[in-house]
């Protein structure tokens, strides 16, 4: 596997609570005068909800990883709205479960949301590889650089807007 120092080193670190330094497409486009053609096809994989199927052991973990918490979402929604829910996978890690349930059960859903997201960040900071000029080391930055995306589409203005339009809309069907 080949070793991407210059790369690696170009780029900055990345932060939940920071803005992303540079887009993702431009992040792809130096992966691709980087790497060779199997490697960027690998790190092209890297995504917040990846084909299934992966061969790369760290989209593996990373599938899996989204299996647990979407079936720990989909459990801790379906008790928050009183609806009967098939038990899915066995999630064996407690303070997974905890974390999930608190973001489900958050007053605010943005909250909730910016926590999953920040489950998600924390699992890939737990996942890095001791060579972090490695292949995989790219990938987790990439999905790293999704996730900052992911979170600084959402806007509370935006939401009140979205809402206000909606409720407007019921209460015109209803008057």
């Amino acid at each position: 596997m080949a070793n991407y120092y210059y790369l690696v080193s170009s780029l900055p670190m990345l932060s939940l609570d920071q803005d992303l330094p540079m887009p993702y497409s431009s992040f792809l486009s130096m992966c691709k005068s980087s790497m060779s053609p199997s490697d960027f096809e690998e790190i092209s994989k890297a995504k917040l909800s990846p084909e299934k199927g992966a061969k790369n052991h760290l989209m593996r973990k990373w599938e899996d990883y989204l299996t647990s918490v979407s079936s720990t979402l989909k459990e801790e929604r379906s008790r928050k709205l009183g609806w009967a829910f098939e038990k899915g996978e066995y999630v064996a890690d407690q303070a997974l479960k905890q974390r999930i349930h608190e973001a489900v059960f958050n007053k605010n859903p943005l909250d909730g949301e910016m926590e999953i997201l920040a489950l998600y960040f924390d699992f890939l900071d737990e996942n890095t590889p001791f060579d972090g000029f490695s292949l995989e080391a790219l990938m987790i930055y990439a999905l790293k650089m999704q996730i900052i995306e992911r979170v600084r589409a959402f806007s509370q203005e935006k939401g009140r807007a979205e809402f206000r339009t909606l409720y407007g809309r019921i209460q015109e069907q209803f008057s």
